[in-house]
């Protein structure tokens, strides 16, 4: 119940729409973004290439804990799984974002703390959707004796979650005491 109504209040938090280009087929070398030369850059950057994809993609992960989702993964419905691989697929690529952003401008103090708290949750979000794939492949099976696996899969991330969460939100705490991050589209807590 934590993690749901930490991916719920984070989800408020964001606007707009995020990109889900990652493909597990794709891989592609990180093409490292020149470091960022001012915090209202790098605050943008985050926002437009962290937070928004990321919203999106715990969407995503929050939709699997719906049994009418999981009844549509066990039927094998084909937009329902590309829209949950194309979210965990995104998510495993947290750490990565991150990578290609780059760190904030040096002596940045709360934004270096925003960072840290980003890369801290990333640790838990990354194995934490290799996991959920796990669950989504035995819930989309098509085998009785399987399906039923994906549901202790799927518990067994919660600590995780939890974890990756708090980072997380913590982070989201610290940049909306920010300016230049709810310039950059990051939105009041309600």
């Amino acid at each position: 119940m934590k993690l749901f109504l930490i991916l719920v209040c984070v989800a408020a938090l964001l606007s707009g729409c995020g990109s889900g280009k990652s493909s597990e087929n794709a891989v592609k070398p990180l093409a490292l973004m020149p470091r960022a030369e001012s915090e209202p850059e790098w605050a943008i950057r985050v926002v437009n290439r962290f937070l928004r994809p990321l919203n999106n993609d715990l969407r995503v992960v929050n939709g699997l804990h719906d049994p009418t989702v999981v009844v549509y993964i066990t039927n094998q419905n084909k937009t329902t799984l590309s829209v949950v691989d194309k979210g965990l697929a995104d998510l495993e690529q947290c750490r990565n974002k991150l990578l290609v952003i780059g760190p904030p401008p040096p002596q940045s103090g709360p934004f270096e703390r925003v960072y840290k708290e980003f890369k801290a949750a990333c640790i838990g979000y990354v194995p934490m959707a290799k996991t959920l794939r796990k669950a989504v492949l035995f819930w989309s099976s098509g085998r009785a004796d399987v399906i039923p696996r994906g549901y202790p899969t799927l518990r067994s991330t919660a600590h995780v979650a939890n974890v990756a969460g708090d980072h997380y939100a913590a982070g989201i705490r610290i940049a909306q005491g920010l300016p230049e991050f709810r310039r950059a589209g990051l939105k009041p807590s309600v």
